[in-house]
């Protein structure tokens, strides 16, 4: 038997964005912006999303890391 899950709604979108990502001081994120570019996403897809955007600047600080490690001979 398949159970059909229906696609977040906006506001179901835009709630989880909010948990998922939150804003940290002064930089609000733009939920708004991020709600219209997802629609036809599934909540998964939206997990997703926001876990490869939370990432990123650890990414960027290891390849940094790195960079500095081979400038200093190891």
């Amino acid at each position: 038997m398949k159970i059909l899950v229906p696609l977040p709604e906006p506001e179901a979108r835009k709630a989880m964005f909010e948990e998922l990502l939150p804003s940290s001081g002064d930089n609000e994120l733009p939920y708004d912006v991020l709600v219209d570019r997802t629609e036809g996403y599934s909540g998964s897809d939206i997990r997703l999303v926001c876990k490869e955007a939370a990432m990123q600047p650890l990414r960027r600080l290891m390849t940094l890391l790195e960079q500095e490690g081979d400038s200093f001979g190891e």
